[in-house]
């Protein structure tokens, strides 16, 4: 979920609790980790630092904790230097970390509901989580986040009244998206990943030697399957050393399936599932190319 419907959530939760003066901390809790986005240079040039992505390392339970302390500890800093008036209240400290942390843990919650999942336990696994119910991102929430504050800063309809119809619009949604994720889960086999038409499913099934895909539209029923082999002219003896490299745990990360091709002294390795335009996000770091020398 983007960072702006995060922000509109916990500000209608902290409203709705009548904590208002709690609101800036909140919000700086809920978009924080979505800062990972300035992060982008650096695991695009150091593929050890992979998690240093979006969706990657702060999007972590020890990601949030760490950015959380960051962020408090800077709104004090810059609040003793005088550079900002004071935000925190006599005796409001400890409740303006608690709100910023739970504001974070409440983003990492949401995020795991959508695909293609984050890593929980980094960085000590890389391993990323998902409910699979909602796609990732949810073009409808972003629309609607951006619609509504436009509509909040045009001034022309009253704030409270414009929270609690964009409130009903997330619940609403989320009630439809996880009646959906529901009936897929009862009739369709394999992995389900949820596209951004609410009644349409990519669905991949695996076995040892190959992937298969397929969409499953309500009312239409299943598309035609296409077939991925898992290793053409290689065997998962010879890659596996190369899935250790960087550049491959980088693209296994950002990836649903990966499969090895060997072609003469090349062995490549992709997720054909982004290449082919099955699945956009995540749009970087598709196929990795090795000269097969480079990992004995």
């Amino acid at each position: 979920m983007d960072a702006l419907s995060h922000a509109l959530i916990v500000i209608i939760i902290l409203l709705a609790l009548g904590l208002p003066s709690l609101i800036p901390f909140a919000v700086i809790g809920a978009v924080i980790l979505d800062a990972d986005i300035l992060f982008s240079f650096i695991s695009d040039r150091s593929p050890d630092l992979y998690l240093f992505a979006h969706g990657g390392i702060t999007h972590s339970i020890g990601g949030a904790i760490v950015m959380s302390a960051l962020a408090y500890v800077t709104i004090v800093a810059v609040t003793i230097a005088g550079i900002i008036p004071p935000l925190i209240p006599s005796g409001y400290g400890t409740a303006a970390f608690a709100i910023i942390l739970a504001s974070a843990f409440l983003h990492l919650s949401i995020d795991l509901l959508a695909c293609p999942g984050i890593p929980l336990f980094a960085p000590f696994s890389d391993t990323k989580y998902s409910a699979g119910i909602l796609p990732g991102p949810s073009i409808l929430l972003m629309g609607s986040a951006i619609a509504f504050l436009v509509f909040i800063i045009s001034g022309r309809v009253p704030v409270l009244a414009t929270l609690a119809v964009y409130a009903m619009i997330v619940i609403l949604y989320l009630a439809f998206r996880i009646a959906m994720f529901l009936f897929a889960a009862a009739i369709l086999p394999g992995r389900r990943v949820p596209t951004i038409n609410p009644f349409r499913w990519l669905v991949i099934a695996e076995n040892d030697t190959e992937y298969s895909v397929r969409y499953y539209t309500v009312f239409r029923g299943f598309s035609n399957v296409e077939i991925f082999e898992k290793y053409h002219n290689t065997n998962p003896g010879e890659v596996k050393n190369y899935f250790n490299m960087p550049e491959v745990r980088r693209l296994v990360f950002n990836s649903y399936i990966a499969i090895a091709e060997r072609s003469g002294a090349t062995l490549i390795i992709s997720d054909p599932l982004r290449e082919k335009g099955y699945i956009y996000y995540p749009p970087k770091f598709k196929q990795v190319v090795i000269p097969v020398e480079s990992a004995l």
